[in-house]
């Protein structure tokens, strides 16, 4: 299974790796590069430094070619935007979304 995953904050790597080790084909895509310098050579998994908030980055990245997307940044927003952008514009059959905040909850749900 093809995953990429949006943040490479602590839940995001955590997710990689696991799904790394689980033998699925894992693509990261984060927007600081030095976060990516440091993390890169410990998780050998297919890296992209850009907004993942961003039509054309996630189009670079391939996000047409995956068959998931995790929305894990720790930004609420962001997710909400990277999961509607996997859904309505790349056509992503699954979609999963972080909700920071509880408060936020219920803006992640099916009719999104």
């Amino acid at each position: 299974m093809k995953v990429a995953i949006a943040g490479a904050g602590s839940v995001g790597t955590a997710i990689a790796s696991d799904l790394h080790k689980g033998g699925h084909d894992v693509l990261v895509i984060e927007q600081d590069p030095e976060l990516v310098a440091r993390l890169e050579a410990d998780l050998a998994i297919t890296w992209v430094v850009a907004d993942a908030c961003e039509v054309s980055s996630l189009d670079a990245a391939g996000l047409s070619t995956v068959d998931v997307v995790v929305a894990a940044t720790g930004d609420d927003e962001d997710n909400l935007v990277v999961s509607l952008l996997a859904k309505q514009e790349f056509a992503v059959p699954r979609v999963v979304a972080r909700v920071n905040h509880p408060k936020n909850q219920w803006l992640f749900n099916e009719s999104w």
